[in-house]
């Protein structure tokens, strides 16, 4: 058994409040357990007595309310502090960072000055009797040393997006937003070609089949005509969505007969392919199977149906390119023990099965703890991309977005409560850190618009009335910044050693 104290102003906290609470084996993989709370003490449970880490939506000051977790601790009679433990695992996950990305920063340099200050702090907090006081003084050291994780993981990715574009500019499909089909114009139209080489058209099954082998492609066909007359590159898709209440309501006779749900799945992809072909430049052809929140299959039936769909796909035309998207990034799903399959053992399992695979697409949306996306900071998105660097096919973001409004105080947010100019000034970090990354072909933004299915709510780059959100400025200056080479980059100052 694990419990970790907690403490308010007037001692052992009386209430708190377990958001997006979950347990950690090695790996930072979900496990299941059950977590409760009395009596100023988080309890968690699962089965055996491996090293177990806590993972929970938790204040940390400046920095936002995010998802922070433990280290890997042993079982024991005593309770852990929490704030403490928090701040132990984000000192130590900077140093390993700052080790991998081989950042041999100078004392001097922000970021190493405020983890060693925040590392002083902690000694304070393990040497001291009072937990209470332990727990103040591991509060300050975890703010610190999120503020220190932060610098890091820009400074990393400033100097990595020079390296990248040094010589020669972004392409222009780089940059891309999502488009719902079900609202069109002229003028929206427009505003798009002026803005994106690069577009996603959802292709939801149920909207476009509502009944079985009765299709209405009349909403998509209109935006498809104006992205081949504009010769935009288009991402269609996902043509399968997992995700619940996504898949058509007449397939659910087919939620226990996966030959079935193969058979229809193969006759829809089929009928995708012959109406657009090669006018698409990437065929999204499945999200969120690995994750079993709805549909329930093993990792063989995942394999099967994915290896079926690329061949339909590709079927007279083997340069077609295909990609599979990963939703909930950080496996919080694996809790329920639905026997899903964590993101990147799925991926490999697909590659390993010989499958080909032309990229990867990962939705990274935060704001919305109803759907699993409780929000992150910049060191641990960067260093959970990174986890990919080792598979051959290229990494798409297919789906980037966070909230123009605390839509859910759950779910957390970043730096300061969302509003439109929080939502700004995150795209414009979180932009250039993805695209440091050479692994990464292109960030698509989650909406164009928002609308009634916008997820989460408010993270469209224009309002549902059309007028355009500051986040848009934002990514307009960032394609405009990578339009032309961006030069050398001044290093910052190193340690002698």
């Amino acid at each position: 058994m694990l419990q970790f104290a907690v403490f308010d102003d007037s001692g052992p906290a009386s209430d708190w409040p377990l958001h997006n609470a979950r347990l950690l084996d090695r790996d930072d993989v979900v496990v299941p357990g059950e977590i409760e709370f009395a009596d100023g003490l988080i309890t968690c449970n699962r089965r055996g007595v491996r090293p177990t880490a806590l993972s929970l939506l938790h204040d940390a000051g400046p920095s936002g309310h995010l998802a922070l977790q433990t280290c890997l601790l042993p079982h024991r009679e005593a309770p852990y502090i929490l704030n403490v433990e928090l701040a132990r695992h984000r000192i130590a996950i900077f140093l390993a960072q700052a080790e991998a990305w081989q950042m041999h920063l100078s004392a001097e340099h922000p970021s190493m000055a405020m983890v060693e200050k925040a590392r002083h702090i902690f000694t304070r907090a393990m040497v001291t009797r009072d937990p209470q006081q332990a727990s103040a003084f591991g509060r300050e050291a975890l703010e610190l040393a999120m503020e220190a994780s932060e610098h890091l993981a820009l400074a990393h990715a400033e100097i990595l997006l020079h390296r990248r574009f040094e010589e020669r500019p972004a392409s222009r499909a780089t940059f891309g937003t999502s488009i719902w089909p079900q609202r069109d114009g002229k003028a929206l139209r427009d505003f798009v070609s002026q803005q994106f080489a690069l577009v996603r058209i959802p292709m939801e099954w149920g909207l476009i089949c509502p009944k079985e082998g009765v299709y209405d492609w009349s909403s998509v066909d209109r935006w498809m005509e104006w992205a081949i007359e504009a010769k935009r590159m288009v991402i269609a898709g996902p043509l399968l969505n997992f995700a619940p209440g996504q898949m058509p309501a007449w397939l659910d006779p087919c939620r226990k007969d996966f030959g079935s749900l193969c058979d229809r799945a193969y006759d829809h992809v089929q009928a995708v392919v012959q109406r657009y072909g090669d006018n698409i430049g990437m065929y999204s052809i499945i999200s969120g199977v690995n994750t079993n929140l709805d549909y329930q299959l093993t990792l063989k039936q995942m394999s099967d149906l994915v290896r079926t769909l690329a061949l339909v796909i590709r079927q007279g035309h083997r340069g077609r390119r295909v990609m599979v998207e990963l939703s909930h990034l950080w496996g919080e799903y694996l809790a329920d023990a639905r026997e899903g399959v964590p993101p990147i053992v799925f991926i490999e399992q697909l590659l390993q099965a010989g499958i080909r695979l032309d990229a990867i697409g990962l939705r990274m949306l935060f704001g919305d703890s109803r759907s699993g996306l409780v929000t992150r900071d910049l060191l641990e998105i960067s260093r959970h991309v990174d986890r990919f660097l080792h598979l051959e096919p290229k990494l798409i973001i297919s789906g980037l977005g966070v909230p123009d409004d605390v839509c859910d105080p759950a779910a957390g947010w970043w730096h300061s409560p969302w509003s439109r100019e929080c939502q700004s000034r995150w795209g414009g970090q979180i932009i250039p850190l993805l695209l440091s990354k050479p692994f990464v072909e292109a960030v698509v933004w989650s909406d164009l618009y928002d609308h009634e299915q916008t997820l989460p709510t408010g993270s469209g780059l224009l309002t549902d009335g059309g007028q355009p959100k500051p986040v848009l400025k934002k990514m307009a200056s960032l394609r405009q910044r990578l339009m032309r080479p961006l030069g050398k980059v001044v290093m910052p100052a190193k340690t002698d050693s």
